[in-house]
């Protein structure tokens, strides 16, 4: 499920901001890499990893969190996972769009809330543009644990390119 996910995801993302992230992550869950990525009280955390050769793009990983996940679908079991693995993969696929396009500062620490609320909303806009199975329950649920950050402007812009909402 999480595979298939991950690619609705991918399909999404890069239909929507023309952006290919092939070679530019890889995905590891808490099991495959250790406690020393864990991070409370988020799904993913993104973390950024230095190319073997300085001419090489960046590599972004994203580490599912498996614990917070499991609390997450025990709680909920109605959850459809294929959407909520789309959701979380869509976020963080943003992220790295954001981050790899200079769009973002990967290491900017005072905007991280505005970075996650934009990303949020982004997030969001995309996956109702791209109708997946079960992912209005998703936001029902996840809304329900920690209301949506709010981004201010009522259009988005990625890179000059604009996405029409009412957020």
């Amino acid at each position: 499920m999480l595979i298939q996910g991950s690619l609705l995801a991918e399909r999404i993302v890069s239909k929507e901001t023309q952006w290919c992230g092939d070679g530019r992550y890889d995905v590891t869950t808490l099991a495959e890499s250790g406690e020393d990525e864990r991070k409370e009280g988020v799904f993913a955390h993104l973390l950024l990893l230095r190319p073997e050769e300085e001419k090489k793009p960046p590599l972004f990983r994203i580490s599912l969190q498996d614990i917070e996940i499991f609390d997450f679908v025990r709680k909920h079991r109605e959850i459809d996972l294929v959407s909520f693995f789309t959701f979380i993969m869509t976020h963080e696929l943003l992220h790295i769009h954001r981050f790899s396009t200079g769009m973002a500062d990967f290491y900017e620490t005072q905007k991280v809330e505005e970075e996650e609320a934009f990303v949020d909303s982004l997030t969001r806009l995309l996956l109702a543009k791209n109708p997946v199975t079960g992912f209005k329950n998703i936001l029902t649920l996840l809304d329900k644990v920690e209301a949506a950050p709010l981004y201010s402007p009522t259009k988005i812009v990625d890179r000059g390119r604009y996405f029409h909402a009412y957020l």
